[in-house]
């Protein structure tokens, strides 16, 4: 049974702060920094201008690619946070649509920390959650409003309750999962379940969590949707979204995010970091220790579901994150173990060396291009410094002051960095150049952070023009000769890679003719 001792308490609230630490700074001052975070915050804007909370649309567009769980987390964020009302004022603050990516991140990590404290021990299940609360990745998710963090919580949730070998935890993280992101839950949930009782020659676990009252609870908060979603698109969506979208992405490469197998290996080197500097003696523990059920079964949760998306064509980094709580746990048990043995220093130290070295030049690349070149060697030389003294202090068993200077780390790149680079920041700059209260047509910057920023009615095509929009073109096109040009932005359209140089017109000197021939001949 689990102990909810004074020492629990105060681990999860230690590891509470670290988190928020991590995960608040920028998260109000990033612009949308991804293209699908725009296109789940429009949508969830969209539900409050129609009421309708099932059929997800991006404008005309139907949602079709995932349920309806992180839209309906967004909205009861921006109601609780009181911004429903600032929303259809036209007000488009993104902070409320990112809390429940925060909140998300945060389960992730208290659910590892129970998991640990139920397969190993009190230090094992605070390193492990240390590591993945500051975990690039985990990071990186919980800035952004979609719904791989909160994914990432309900997964370890699923896990605790594997460990723990409750029923409930299991398939509330189960019915959670699938509302965010549809059956990758099930897949990863049961191929640790089936696999670890394969590998232990029992179903003790299985019919530990197989009962009836929980199993039918999941059901009744996961099939309203699915049911009405069926009925109300005539079967689109499980057309698009089984069809499409997961059998795309196993089928071939999607929207140009393919890979080689073992690219998840080499993203891993950041995408994990400072847990990275464990990863090789958390091998070592799994391998002496792979007759005990507990690493049977972290093993049986990571190293299937890891090695399908290594064959899988469509890739993208944080397709990994909801595995990060067993590789964490695995990392934090050998480091224990490693610590209490004093072994391997010297390959300790090269791997802190080689980790060092590849998020040095990863870092100075970023901010050279980021900022002026005046600051980049102090600012790179400040960021270095802490990373390499979160490995060191790591490395020499002070777990949780290089866990926090880690935290620290995070905070200053997403808060200071990230929020303050010109790289992110065309499509705020250009809302702001907008005349207010008019209709935007952007056929040239086509970002959907634009029609966030702007309003829904924002067109992206040229044949929506009429007399009174706001036109944004850039220098490679022709403007109506009636349009009168109010502003320029240039910036780039980080995407694409792009660099661009756009103008906004005002039309209300033109005609409807006009703008129509306009549109028509234009190439």
């Amino acid at each position: 049974m689990l102990d909810w001792s004074s020492n629990t308490r105060r681990d999860l609230l230690i590891l509470s702060l670290i988190g928020l630490l991590a995960f608040l700074p920028g998260l109000a001052s990033l612009p949308p920094i991804d293209r699908d975070e725009a296109r789940y915050t429009q949508a969830t804007v969209q539900m409050v201008e129609t009421g309708d909370l099932i059929d997800i649309r991006f404008q005309d567009d139907a949602r079709h690619k995932k349920p309806a769980g992180a839209y309906w987390a967004q909205l009861a964020s921006l109601t609780v946070t009181g911004q429903i009302d600032d929303v259809k004022r036209g007000e488009r603050a993104i902070l409320a649509h990112r809390l429940p990516s925060v909140l998300g991140a945060l389960i992730a990590i208290w659910a590892t920390y129970l998991a640990g404290l139920t397969l190993f021990g009190r230090r094992e299940a605070l390193l492990g959650a240390g590591l993945l609360a500051v975990s690039v990745s985990l990071v990186f998710e919980a800035h952004i409003a979609k719904t791989d963090a909160m994914l990432a919580g309900a997964c370890a949730v699923v896990l605790y309750g594997l460990a723990a070998r409750k029923s409930w935890p299991v398939w509330l993280g189960m019915a959670a999962g699938m509302l965010l992101k549809g059956p990758v839950i099930l897949s990863i949930a049961f191929l640790g379940l089936i696999g670890s009782a394969i590998w232990d020659r029992s179903m003790d676990r299985v019919r530990a969590v197989m009962r009836p009252m929980p199993i039918l609870v999941a059901l009744l908060i996961t099939l309203p949707w699915f049911i009405a979603i069926g009925i109300q698109t005539d079967g689109a969506f499980f057309a698009e979204a089984l069809g499409n979208d997961f059998g795309g992405k196993l089928a071939g490469a999607q929207e140009t995010h393919g890979g080689a197998p073992g690219y998840y290996l080499m993203t891993t080197l950041i995408m994990f970091w400072p847990g990275i500097l464990a990863v090789p003696v958390a091998a070592l523990f799994a391998w002496r220790n792979h007759h005990r059920s507990n690493v049977r079964l972290l093993l049986a949760w990571l190293l299937p579901m890891w090695l399908i998306l290594e064959f899988v064509p469509t890739k993208l980094p944080h397709y990994t994150l909801p595995l990060y709580p067993a590789l964490a746990l695995l990392a934090g048990a050998g480091w224990v173990q490693l610590v209490d043995a004093r072994k391997s220093r010297l390959f300790g130290l090269i791997i802190v060396l080689l980790i060092g070295g590849v998020l040095s030049v990863v870092v100075a690349a970023t901010l050279w291009t980021a900022l002026s070149p005046i600051w980049v060697g102090l600012i790179a030389a400040g960021l270095i410094g802490l990373a390499i003294a979160a490995s060191l202090s790591i490395w020499r068993g002070q777990d949780m002051r290089g866990i926090a200077l880690a935290a620290l780390f995070l905070a200053a790149g997403f808060g200071g960095v990230l929020a303050n680079s010109p790289l992110l920041d065309l499509s705020p700059r250009i809302a702001a150049q907008l005349p207010s209260g008019q209709r935007v047509v952007s056929p040239d910057y086509r970002e959907p952070s634009l029609v966030f920023l702007a309003g829904t009615d924002t067109h992206l095509s040229r044949q929506e023009v009429a007399p009174g929009d706001a036109l944004l073109l850039s220098q490679d096109t022709n403007a109506p000769s009636c349009a009168v040009a109010s502003a320029t932005v240039e910036g780039t359209n980080y995407a694409k890679g792009q660099e661009m140089v756009l103008t906004v017109f005002e039309t209300e000197n033109c005609g409807t003719d006009e703008l129509s021939d306009w549109a028509t001949t234009a190439p």
